[in-house]
């Protein structure tokens, strides 16, 4: 059988440099050179995958509280302590209320067997942030 593996996610924007200013700080992805495609974006490196942002106003689009039974993409990271740190320095906060763009749910004995912290980029992307294993 053939195999695959992830090459991107994308991601509709509304407003690119707001969204960099997430991907570039607050999670430190890099940023990979993207082709001139007529349109507004950006790439960054994930491990072996990229995520592309792509400026499209009418995109679609989630509302509601930070919760882990939605759509969402998984980043993982060996410090995973540190990388709670650095959103909590960053204005994230689990003591946020439910309805804040900045809250965190943090799960670190969740029942996938590693620890889970899930955020809302500033679109309202769903993003977890898991200990990686090994």
């Amino acid at each position: 059988m053939t195999q695959l593996s992830l090459h991107h996610i994308s991601l509709p924007v509304r407003d690119l440099a707001r969204s960099a200013e997430f991907y570039d700080y607050t999670l430190g992805l890099p940023r990979l050179p993207r082709p001139e495609f007529g349109f507004d974006g950006l790439w960054y490196g994930c491990g072996d995958g990229q995520l592309h942002l792509i400026v499209n106003p009418e995109g679609t689009y989630r509302n509601g509280p930070v919760t882990g039974r939605d759509i969402h993409f998984a980043l993982s990271t060996k410090d995973f302590d540190g990388f709670i740190a650095r959103l909590s320095a960053a204005g994230y906060s689990e003591d946020a209320a439910p309805d804040d763009p900045k809250r965190l749910r943090v799960q670190r004995d969740s029942d996938a067997g590693f620890a889970q912290v899930f955020l809302m980029d500033p679109d309202g992307h769903l993003v977890e942030i898991n200990r990686a294993r090994g």
